[in-house]
């Protein structure tokens, strides 16, 4: 075999080789194809959401109490009944807010302080002033919490939009936290359902109905206004910290 023949033999040899492995490598196109249609689905639902916000109220500001809340009572104008374990709580407590504690759900939303609302087509936030806790509410509701979800001060919240009104379920608590000042308890089981909805342009309607079997004798519902305050208002700093020379520091030390 000539020099020349041998070079056309590997020459053809190398280019079977190289079509049966092109032939026998997996094609990139179906991955491809999934992954333009994925973009695609997200795109199409994030465009859907968008144009869906147009449509609803804007509830977006900044929001203070119409009037202070002294004392829980639901709709009817009745207290909430306690179980006898809720009595036994109530009784000899030490204001867990006196201690710097995070103020938790629903006490935020009974508490005297400016907070600022924001709204978009996925989530909903409450920046309040008092001790600037956040309360993040993604619109991703009915709420959907995990067995092994840790115990949080504010809860897990989910909310929708049902109509013009704003749709917020809560759980998740640690039931460390008062649910008003007055001193009434929560339990780790308590949950929440809140209707948010303007009642006009300058007031916001919040209806809490508040479950809790293992301190009070059955499920109640109270209604709590807030009023639109004006073109910029601050949420300025509050310290808490110098509450806490008030009490033994030993029970904020980490053990040794």
């Amino acid at each position: 075999m000539t020099y020349l023949s041998f070079v056309r033999v590997a020459a053809v040899l190398m280019l079977g080789a190289s079509t049966m492995a092109h032939a026998q490598a997996p094609s990139s196109q179906p991955r491809e194809t999934a992954a333009r249609a994925a973009l695609q689905a997200a795109a199409d639902k994030s465009r859907a959401a968008i144009e869906a916000e147009r449509t609803r109220p804007r509830l977006s500001g900044i929001w203070r109490l119409a009037a202070p809340v002294t004392q829980l009572r639901t709709i009817e104008g009745k207290a909430p009944v306690l179980t006898p374990a809720g009595q036994k709580q109530l009784r000899g407590q030490t204001d867990p807010a006196d201690r710097c504690l995070p103020p938790g759900t629903p006490r935020l939303m009974f508490t005297d302080a400016p907070f600022l609302l924001t709204q978009a087509p996925v989530k909903v936030t409450l920046f309040s002033q008092h001790r600037h806790v956040v309360r993040h509410v993604f619109l991703d509701g009915p709420l959907k919490l995990d067995a092994d979800a840790d115990p949080t001060w504010e809860g897990y919240s989910s909310g929708r939009w049902e109509g013009d009104m704003l749709v917020i379920d809560t759980a998740g608590f640690n039931g460390r936290q008062w649910i008003h000042a007055s001193g009434l308890p929560q339990s780790p089981a308590m949950k929440i359902t809140e209707r948010l909805r303007l009642v006009d342009a300058n007031t916001l309607e919040d209806v809490l109905h508040i479950e809790d079997a293992a301190y009070y004798r059955s499920a109640f519902t109270t209604r709590v206004l807030f009023k639109r305050q004006p073109p910029g208002t601050e949420l300025p700093e509050e310290e808490c910290s110098e509450k806490l020379l008030e009490y033994p520091l030993r029970e904020y030390a980490p053990p040794r």
